[in-house]
């Protein structure tokens, strides 16, 4: 096995087959030599081994040996945020700010975004350990420390990143509490807003998707159509993204199902039915099938 195969085979399995995983990743510590291995690495062994297994103790134990007697770079910043996060998660406090401090010492970037980005981690793992309202109180201190900058920051993609993260998995519970709803949406709005300051169009029309999705989630169809029809426009102005305009368009039929619109939402599934039948890949044809049936008329 080399690293490649570990890392990306690794994601690609790691919701089915966590427990062969995490063992595996253990197994192969050697093989992440370069900083940015060492980062890939421990990204990968904190969501499985720390999030899916709920198993922080050993995700931190795994980073620490992944740090062990590596000389000090510019490049480790990233690692060293990553190692913090695990720390604190094992409920060992001091480690994880030595680390996050650690970090900070490190980059040649500027030095809050070592501290937005470990604490947007640790309230993303907060609110997957089900500790929702630290999760969101961290969270918002962290966009907030975000906000308060003057200039585009290195860690304004961690920071889109995880509110998507963050806004999916609240998604895709079957239900939410309140203060989960409002996080849901808050962490939505957060990831749509930074991917404006570091991302591409494709980002955008995504954030907006999002958008679309949650709100429709929040029984809000109206503002749900509103950031649908922002995401075709963005596509339509930039180019050609037929997969995501598929998609798009099933969230459309969803907020006309919620407004009792039968004329529009049967316009809406024709077009995402359209768009889908041109999918190549079996992967993308089942997906479609599985949201459709989300959003079926009955």
């Amino acid at each position: 096995m080399d690293f490649n195969e570990l890392i990306n085979g690794g994601w690609a399995r790691h919701e089915k087959d966590t427990a062969a995983l995490a063992a595996d990743l253990e197994a192969n510590v050697a093989l992440a030599q370069t900083p940015q291995q060492v980062g890939a690495f421990m990204q990968l062994a904190n969501h499985a081994i720390g999030q899916h297994l709920g198993d922080w103790p050993r995700a931190a134990a795994l980073a620490e040996k992944l740090m062990h007697g590596r000389e000090d770079s510019h490049e480790l910043a990233m690692p060293y945020s990553s190692l913090a996060v695990a720390q604190y998660m094992a409920g060992r406090t001091a480690e994880g700010l030595a680390s996050e401090a650690h970090g900070v010492r490190l980059t040649n970037m500027e030095k809050v975004s070592i501290v937005v980005r470990t604490r947007a981690l640790v309230a993303s793992a907060l609110v997957a350990a089900r500790r929702i309202e630290e999760g969101a109180r961290l969270f918002t201190a962290a966009l907030e420390l975000a906000r308060a900058q003057d200039e585009k920051l290195a860690c304004d993609q961690a920071l889109a990143v995880t509110g998507n993260n963050l806004a999916t998995e609240l998604l895709n519970q079957p239900q939410r509490t309140p203060a989960e709803a409002e996080l849901m949406l808050q962490a939505a709005e957060a990831s749509r807003e930074f991917w404006l300051k570091c991302g591409t169009w494709e980002n955008e029309e995504r954030g907006d998707y999002l958008l679309a999705l949650v709100n429709n989630k929040l029984g809000r169809p109206e503002q749900a159509l509103e950031h649908a029809a922002k995401a075709l426009e963005v596509i339509a102005k930039n180019g050609e993204e037929v997969v995501d305009e598929a998609f798009i368009n099933l969230a459309m039929a969803d907020a006309f199902r919620l407004l009792s619109d039968r004329g529009h939402y049967d316009k809406s599934m024709a077009r995402a039915e359209e768009l889908a039948a041109d999918f190549n890949d079996d992967g993308l044809q089942s997906w479609f099938k599985e949201e459709r049936a989300k959003v079926e008329w009955k």
